[in-house]
């Protein structure tokens, strides 16, 4: 039987390291980006806070409003970060997947913080609007969409 040479054997190591645990820092530069882009496609379809970046004749705001002001502003919450969290699970490799998963309070703050300086660029008046339900509704939306999409999409 041959051995594997050491420099080989280092190196296919390595590389499996790397695979198992992405750079964490690469890894929510990648989700910053993936939740940009579906913020943008989230808005069209669902104006929050009076805030519409293309126009599109669906507008789920009003769907979400004929049910109550209240749970208008959960289920816009929860629709804005679950969107990008379900992209950001299908466009990430499983290993990528996993440690989102595993880091779930992390990815939510990257991506809840994210929205609200994303929201405040487009309209600096956003906290006289502000919601606490929109709050609650997209951290419900980051942990769910983890902890099911992961099991769905990458580990099922």
């Amino acid at each position: 039987m041959k051995k594997i040479p050491n420099q080989l054997n280092n190196k296919i190591l390595t590389e499996i390291k790397l695979r198992l645990n992405p750079d964490l820092k690469f890894l929510l530069l990648k989700l910053f980006s993936i939740h940009l882009i579906t913020a943008l496609v989230t808005l069209s379809i669902c104006p929050q806070f009076g805030l519409s970046v293309f126009k599109s004749n669906f507008n789920l705001m009003d769907t979400f409003m004929k049910i109550g002001p209240h749970f208008c502003d959960f289920a816009c919450g929860a629709f804005f970060t679950t969107t990008s969290m379900i992209s950001a699970l299908i466009v990430l490799s499983r290993d990528e997947a996993r440690v989102l998963r595993h880091k779930k309070f992390l990815a939510s703050f990257t991506v809840i913080l994210a929205s609200l300086g994303f929201l405040l660029m487009l309209n600096p008046q956003l906290f006289v609007e502000f919601s606490i339900l929109w709050l609650l509704g997209s951290i419900g939306g980051v942990v769910l969409s983890l902890e099911l999409g992961t099991r769905v999409l990458k580990f099922s």
